[in-house]
């Protein structure tokens, strides 16, 4: 069924509010026109066609908190109501591109049945205190190593909106206002915070950026989207449209000077791969597991998240495939990928626990009973519950389970398979 209005919310506030329309009659969402305010189309709805209220009171949209806002603009634009652009995004794992409208996809059971309680997806950098950001210069001797912002609404944050889709973007006093930037470091005042960022240039920019969008939009904005290559789940921001996004404003990806310590060629890796792995195979009785180097693609598990490595056990005697040997696989290019997106770790010693972690995936096949499999099942239906919603991952569940046997058996098994451990959580937790 289609998503549309009205809808009951809770709000990142805690506010519980109802969206609804005025009218009956049919809305063609359009783009904005070219150099208008961001989110204009959004409260242009407001004035002509969508009213929020909470219990019998109407709310101003003004009035509303970022957060808020962003949450109801989110949903405005699933629901058809407000136009959304159609990106084009790069798997990470193959590198296939994928199209996607990102807030079609957002999954809005949290909200709905207010179940704002995961301490990552639902949390935002906090207000009035002082937070982290990377080093800015002021002048030639100090730096400004953290930012404090206060709270805003959509009526204070109006002139940035209006002022981003304006040539020549500056951090001026007025920006630092809409903005709520508080505090430099030690230095403190619109005028006095907008030099220093004038100061430090583009940089400036790029250090606030970050901490500024994570404190105004909760992680839970966002998409999963599934590659129809290789499977693997890419996370896309939901909506993308954002204030101080510099990508998207035309000002270039944040860049990134840290200096990563490269894996060693594949025939090094493989080399070390062995002389981990080859002592601990040897101490284990019956049949030699092979150990596989993958440098193509990497498998992912049942969640979609790319594997470090993975086991798989020879097949049962008498059937119907050639033999083989029990294996373990190790993926060069997860490795690559996690120093290429997070930075030098050490990856000697994570590609030592993940052959150790697969080697004990095979005693366990030896024992007869495989524990860590069952929990690592769990763990991707609880991933399942923790974005889509206890309550919704409950209701989809139960839907399955309502098919026909022939059209569960045809296409539905596989979703049960997660959703009835989805489903286990959901009620246990319920009934806390």
């Amino acid at each position: 069924m289609a998503f549309a209005l009205p809808r009951t919310l809770t709000l990142p506030s805690g506010a519980r509010v109802t969206l609804r329309r005025r009218a009956s009659t049919p809305v063609t969402a359009t783009a904005p026109a070219p150099g208008a305010p961001l989110f204009s189309d959004v409260l242009a709805l407001f004035e002509r066609d969508v009213a929020i209220a909470e219990g019998t009171s109407e709310i101003d949209v003004h009035d509303l908190p970022l957060a808020d806002f962003h949450v109801v603009r989110a949903l405005l634009v699933k629901a058809g109501l407000v136009h959304e652009d159609e990106v084009t995004i790069d798997c990470h794992n193959c590198g296939a591109s994928i199209a996607v409208r990102p807030c079609a996809g957002l999954e809005t059971g949290p909200w709905e049945d207010g179940e704002l309680d995961d301490p990552e997806l639902d949390r935002t950098a906090e207000l009035g205190v002082p937070l982290e950001i990377a080093p800015i210069r002021l002048g030639r001797v100090r730096e400004a190593r953290t930012i404090t912002l206060a709270p805003r609404t959509v009526r204070e944050a109006s002139p940035l909106w209006a002022a981003l889709t304006r040539p020549g973007f500056v951090l001026d006093e007025a920006a630092v206002d809409a903005l709520g930037i508080v505090e430099i470091g030690p230095i403190r005042g619109a005028r006095r915070v907008a030099r220093a960022l004038a100061d430090g240039g583009d940089a400036a920019l790029d250090a606030i950026a970050d901490v500024w969008l994570a404190a105004h939009y909760p992680l839970r904005l966002a998409c999963d989207v599934f590659c129809p290559k290789c499977r693997a789940r890419n996370t896309v921001d939901a909506p993308v449209e954002r204030e101080l996004d510099l990508e998207a404003r035309g000002r270039g990806a944040l860049d990134d000077d840290r200096e990563h310590e490269a894996l060693p060629p594949l025939a090094e890796f493989v080399e070390l791969a062995h002389a981990i792995a080859d002592p601990l195979i040897d101490d284990i009785p019956g049949e030699a597991v092979e150990l596989i180097v993958e440098a193509g693609t990497p498998e992912v598990d049942d969640g979609g998240e790319p594997l470090l490595g993975c086991y798989l056990p020879p097949p049962p005697s008498g059937a119907p495939v050639p033999t083989r040997p029990p294996r373990v696989t190790v993926f060069y290019q997860t490795f690559a990928r996690i120093e290429r997106e997070e930075g030098p770790f050490d990856w000697e010693e994570e590609l030592r626990e993940t052959i150790r972690h697969e080697l004990e995936h095979h005693l366990y096949y030896l024992r007869g009973d495989d524990p860590m499999d069952d929990e690592e099942r769990a763990e991707i239906a609880r991933e399942v519950v923790r974005v889509v919603g206890r309550g919704e991952a409950t209701r989809r569940t139960l839907a399955v389970l309502g098919r026909s046997v022939p059209d569960f058996f045809r296409r539905a098994w596989p979703l049960v398979a997660v959703g009835a451990l989805a489903l286990a959580i959901g009620l246990a937790e319920r009934c806390q």
